[in-house]
């Protein structure tokens, strides 16, 4: 039998393409301690610390044009954590 044990990975998975590719970089940069995981036909972005947070002007800076909340929720295809969104941003959080 096994034995299920807690963690508090927040997480994003992100439909692959450009987009997802420029998010993930931003990311990285922006969280010291993020792993992507490029699985092909989507994007993983994990972290164990209590947050993530996908801040549109941001976004849209690096890509070089408007960027939406709508954009990003269109390419996200799932998630761990609690999610909130906002209108200039969406912020993942830890259940715990």
């Amino acid at each position: 039998m096994s034995t299920i044990t807690e963690n508090h990975t927040v997480s994003a998975k992100l439909m692959g393409g450009e987009q997802a590719g420029i998010i993930c970089d931003l990311m990285e940069e922006l969280y010291e301690h993020v792993d992507v995981i490029d699985s092909g036909s989507y994007v993983s972005i994990e972290t164990q610390e209590p947050e993530l947070i996908f801040d549109m002007a941001e976004i849209s800076e690096v890509m070089g044009h408007s960027y939406s909340v709508s954009n990003f929720l269109a390419i996200l295809a799932t998630y761990k954590g609690f999610i909130e969104v906002n209108d200039d941003n969406v912020v993942i959080r830890d259940n715990g």
